[in-house]
């Protein structure tokens, strides 16, 4: 009520006394519970005085219905843009739509982050309801967790509108859904879609027998899953707009779009263009998460050789960011990742892992937290634990880039299990990196097919043509490995070491 009387008491509704009587009535029948009777005969009658109507001949409300949608627009982008509880009116529909607005939630303007309004999924029936009121509640929540991303909602907007949602609540991501029960299952759908565009950006659904169906599964998989696809560093929010180069005046956006870029590629030059960009974010404001995403940039451009900086002036940089992250953030999850890996390049093995094993425990939900902690782990000795970390990551968001098999590749391997390696070596994807041919064709030696293990190794050779004059320093040298494990990756060169000269 308070935001309605700030509405008709604007500027811009004291000019539209219809308008302002229209939204009155429509909302205080709304908030008494009476909702259900706003028909077109009723808001005539007791908004517009109209006693005797006949929609058929008259359009008078449809015609003020659309006058005060125009109106609402108005106050919004003006005197209302910074109001927290938003109202708008759907087409089709004389029933208000009510919902909470947060904006500048991580003191950033609104250009750098994605509005996304989580609308509540369409339900055929009162379980239906509950179990779509439960699930709404956990993605927002979940997708709250993820930088760069604004949440607004769950609000009641009808479904398909999702543009009178785009407007009504300043988002231009909008999720809508429906949950039905049929027979002995339960079905859930979830679209997001680009109001801006109007493009379908990500859908998802799955049918689960009503046995296996609990609180525990809708909240800890299904609607964390949802909330990762969307809101991961490699979701598809920041996917398409990496595609569309969206907010190019956005420096915190753009420095966001540039990590993602980074962390799809992993190239130099992805590398590269991530440091300028989120050296100028920081210029702006040294927000935790952007500090974090800077010293994971320094680790990286430790791994490659950066000319201008020596690899001790990138893992000390990266561990400064870190601190200072934490200092900002006690529970910033990246950060902690930023600490394993910089561990990780000095080959303090434990503490890579307590590091990484922390970031998992802030943020279990995070794919992108989960894979790259899960990596170190593994690396750092603890293979079939972070194996079970990437695993989940996996499973809440499967657009990781191909390289992300590489280690469970390695882990694979290290186990003995030849064909799990090959399965995991056939999905990465990582040009001008050794990693895709060389797990193939240690996997294909492994499996007894020489002929095929030749081809990918000469193509391991080409990138680095003496390889294999120490294939045990390049293991150890980023791995912690007992003696057995070394020595069952060491028994799949056989075949390529006695192929050579000599």
């Amino acid at each position: 009520m308070a935001a309605l009387t700030a509405i008709i008491n604007s500027h811009v509704f004291g000019a539209a006394p219809r308008s302002r009587e229209f939204l009155a009535y429509i909302v205080s029948e709304q908030v008494a519970g009476r909702g259900d009777r706003l028909t077109e005969h009723a808001v005539a009658r007791h908004a517009l005085g109209r006693s005797e109507f006949d929609g058929r001949l008259d359009s008078s409300v449809r015609v003020q219905a659309k006058r005060l949608r125009t109106a609402l627009a108005r106050y919004y982008k003006a005197e209302g843009s910074g109001d927290t509880v938003r109202i708008s009116l759907p087409v089709g529909s004389y029933r208000p739509a009510i919902a909470r607005f947060l904006p500048d939630r991580f003191g950033l303007s609104s250009d750098d982050e994605a509005v996304v309004a989580v609308l509540q999924f369409d339900a055929d029936g009162a379980e239906s309801l509950l179990i779509s009121a439960t699930m709404c509640d956990a993605i927002a929540g979940r997708l709250a967790d993820f930088p760069g991303l604004q949440v607004v909602g769950p609000a009641s907007v009808a479904h398909g509108e999702v543009g009178a949602a785009s407007l009504a609540l300043g988002a231009r991501f909008v999720l809508q859904g429906t949950v039905s029960i049929a027979d002995a299952s339960v079905l859930l759908e979830a679209t997001l879609t680009d109001a801006f565009s109007g493009d379908v950006v990500h859908h998802a659904s799955e049918s689960t027998p009503r046995g296996a169906f609990d609180a525990m599964w809708l909240e800890d998989r299904w609607s964390a899953a949802i909330a990762g696809q969307i809101g991961d560093s490699t979701g598809v929010i920041f996917r398409s707009d990496l595609r569309r180069r969206q907010h190019p005046d956005a420096t915190v956006y753009a420095a966001r779009l540039a990590y993602t870029d980074y962390v799809m590629k992993g190239t130099s030059e992805s590398v590269a263009a991530a440091a300028d960009a989120l050296d100028r974010a920081l210029e702006g404001g040294r927000h935790a998460d952007l500090l974090a995403m800077r010293g994971a940039v320094h680790n990286a451009q430790m791994n490659q050789g950066d000319a201008p900086h020596s690899p001790e002036s990138h893992l000390r940089c990266a561990e400064a960011l870190a601190h200072e992250a934490l200092a900002d953030d006690p529970h910033c999850a990246h950060a902690y990742l930023v600490l394993g890996g910089a561990a990780w390049q000095s080959q303090q093995w434990d503490m890579a892992h307590s590091h990484s094993a922390q970031a998992v425990r802030l943020a279990p939900f995070h794919p992108t937290v989960l894979m790259s902690a899960g990596n170190v782990m593994a690396l750092a000795g603890d293979w079939e634990g972070g194996l079970q970390v990437m695993r989940r990551g996996f499973r809440l968001n499967p657009l990781h880039p191909g390289y992300a098999h590489a280690v469970p590749a390695i882990a694979c391997l290290v186990a003995g299990d030849d064909a799990g390696a090959l399965a995991e070596a056939c999905m990465i994807h990582a040009p001008g990196q050794l990693w895709g041919p060389l797990y193939r064709s240690l996997a294909l030696a492994g499996l007894g097919y020489l002929e095929q293990a030749r081809a990918e190794m000469s193509q391991v050779l080409e990138i680095q043509p003496s390889f294999l004059d120490d294939p045990a320093g390049y293991f150890t040298s980023s791995a912690r490995l007992s003696p057995a494990q070394l020595q069952t990756l060491l028994a799949h060169f056989e075949p390529f070491i006695a192929d050579r000269p000599g």
